[in-house]
């Protein structure tokens, strides 16, 4: 069985073994020493990361019980090596880890409810609980949790007597077999974890929940500790900043600016819009009718043809406009070569499901509809669409 010497020296860096068994992958060898410091993953948590004899440990997993390392190079049973571990990514896991097991503990002790997921990677980190808990709540829990980190409260692993054992209230995701590890945060928690832990809560630094959203009838939480919350703190104070300096206001008053430029933005938009629509109304008048642009001239053709560029809505309006005067097929595509048209053709009198399968069959188009009303979006050119518009007598 290989010593795990992750659980009794958490602390250390480097390790001294031999290779007691290899399996051999390409340029890659699968190999189980006498003695590790490298923490598989387990219990929730990626694995640890580091180097043996200068070779880069890619990873680590339990098989048949044993921690077994793949190491990104060859090595031969009986080899001896020297372990090194990242000592930064171990240390960040640490803090993330022992931050779980306060709020966990929290979240038992003032609810009653039990971690039922957990997650732990670079990427990463949640926490699953088995009931719901509201915004005010989580905020309760950060910030007692925040006052346990302060307190440096220390914490402890070790392996009780079955006698011991016996007689503790500890927490448990699930139900264990054989050796039970406990970790201890004095006064706070008392869970079983078979993960490397730091020696105090102040060590954590800091806890902050960043996302939460109801999981399998109960919540989960996303959250940073200690470096990797504050790494998180600089990028969002980063970003902050740079968009008070594009606002011309302080980051603490960026809030307020975006609002206002929301408002101002959505003015905008209905102008431009409103302006839109004067111009396609027009339009339709002086390219349609006869004498000029006056609703009550004669229409020049049968069934026009329209294309336009602009928001989406145009095309709703630009169809009721076209049937104030035409009983008829009317099209309306909306959009440009390249980036492609979206579409509304419809008829009172019906007909335009055909059309319409002739537009998916010739130019791929996408959409449906009824027999007097389509619409879709197409990636074709204006010529391209003409073409088929015309045959159908629509121009």
């Amino acid at each position: 069985m290989t010593e795990r010497l992750y659980e009794e020296q958490s602390y250390a860096v480097t390790f001294d073994a031999s290779v007691a068994n290899a399996e051999y992958d390409g340029d890659k060898t699968k190999v189980v020493l006498t003695r590790t410091l490298f923490f598989p993953e387990e219990g929730g948590q990626s694995a640890d990361r580091g180097t043996l004899n200068g070779l880069p440990v890619l990873d680590v997993q339990l098989q048949n019980g044993e921690p077994v390392h793949t190491v990104a190079g060859l090595l031969n049973p009986g080899d001896g090596v020297k372990g090194s571990l990242d000592w930064d990514f171990r240390f960040r896991n640490m803090q993330m880890h022992s931050g779980e097991h306060v709020f966990s503990g929290l979240v038992h002790t003032l609810f009653g409810y039990r971690n039922v997921g957990f997650h732990l990677s670079e990427n990463s980190a949640t926490m699953d609980y088995s009931g719901k808990l509201t915004e005010d709540d989580i905020h309760m829990l950060e910030r007692r949790a925040n006052a346990v980190i302060a307190e440096n409260h220390a914490i402890r692993a070790w392996y009780p007597t079955a006698e011991e054992l016996s007689k503790l209230d500890y927490r448990s995701k699930k139900e264990l077999d054989g050796p039970i590890r406990l970790v201890e945060i004095e006064g706070v928690d008392l869970c079983a974890c078979c993960v490397p832990h730091i020696r105090s809560t102040a060590e954590i630094g800091c806890l902050k929940i960043t996302a939460f959203e109801n999981y399998k009838g109960g919540v989960r939480l996303h959250y940073l500790c200690g470096l990797r919350a504050m790494e998180h703190y600089y990028d969002c104070l980063t970003s902050l900043t740079e968009v008070g300096r594009m606002l011309s206001v302080k980051p603490e008053a960026v809030c307020e600016a975006v609002d206002k430029l929301k408002k101002e933005a959505k003015e905008l938009t209905f102008r431009v819009t409103a302006a839109e629509r004067r111009v396609v109304a027009s339009e339709i008048r002086l390219r349609y009718f006869a004498d000029g642009g006056t609703d009550e001239g004669a229409p020049l053709i049968k069934a026009p043809l329209l294309f336009l560029n602009g928001e989406a809505g145009l095309l709703r309006f630009a169809m009721d406009e076209l049937k104030k005067y035409y009983s008829k097929a009317c099209a309306i595509f909306c959009g440009e070569d390249g980036q492609g048209y979206r579409y509304l053709v419809e008829c009172a009198g019906g007909g335009i499901g055909a059309l319409q399968a002739v537009l998916r069959t010739e130019l791929a188009a996408r959409g449906g509809g009824s027999d007097i009303s389509v619409s879709g979006s197409v990636q074709a050119s204006e010529e391209q669409i003409r073409t088929i518009m015309n045959r159908y007598g629509i121009d």
